[in-house]
């Protein structure tokens, strides 16, 4: 067996674990936390966040910017999808049959959209306003319950949640360093990180 059959099969055999920690009575609840239109209060609290700290023209420039990284960042995570083409958990023969799936997709599996996109949303906000404010590293909740959310559904492997975590935190950086360069240039204001 080589090296990269043996990650595959430890990467099944930790889904089935954790997909299997699923029961009816929280169903609900997972459900609820794997669309990303009920988020929408924290996405309202880092506008109003960015605004406060930012002024208002800047603050929505930001907001603007954050919004164009997480479309950006789907299109990414398609390219990925559709030139890997690893199947998703909840219809891939040999993994359905021991799994819970709630809900499935037409999609490929790897990499995460939900866990690339909502880290580097998360990752921007929290390295703009780290130096401020201690407990933004509270805003890690958002993408964990996120990923998570999609393991318990049966829609991705954990393999395919760390390598978007991953990529999720390399585009924050990246797009975080041109938002710097952009407010610097158009706003004359310095934004540290």
């Amino acid at each position: 067996m080589s090296f990269l059959d043996t990650i595959i099969q430890a990467d099944r055999q930790l889904l089935v674990y954790l997909n299997n920690f699923g029961s009816t009575p929280y169903d609900a609840f997972w459900l609820y936390i794997t669309r990303p239109a009920n988020w929408w209060p924290l996405f309202v609290f880092w506008l109003l966040l960015l605004i406060k700290d930012f002024k208002w023209k800047q603050g929505l420039f930001l907001f603007l910017f954050i919004c164009a990284m997480a479309g950006l960042s789907d299109v990414l995570v398609n390219i990925i999808k559709y030139t890997t083409a690893r199947p998703r958990p909840c219809w891939q023969e040999g993994v359905l049959e021991q799994i819970r799936v709630l809900n499935c997709s037409k999609s490929f599996s790897f990499v995460s959209g939900h866990a690339t996109t909502s880290t580097a949303v998360t990752t921007f906000v929290y390295l703009l306003f780290r130096k401020r404010y201690k407990w933004t590293v509270l805003f890690y909740s958002y993408p964990l319950l996120f990923a998570y959310s999609r393991i318990y559904m049966g829609k991705h492997y954990p393999l395919d949640i760390v390598c978007g975590f991953t990529l999720g935190v390399l585009e924050a950086v990246l797009y975080l360093k041109l938002a710097q360069y952009l407010l610097q240039k158009w706003f004359k204001v310095a934004v540290e990180s």
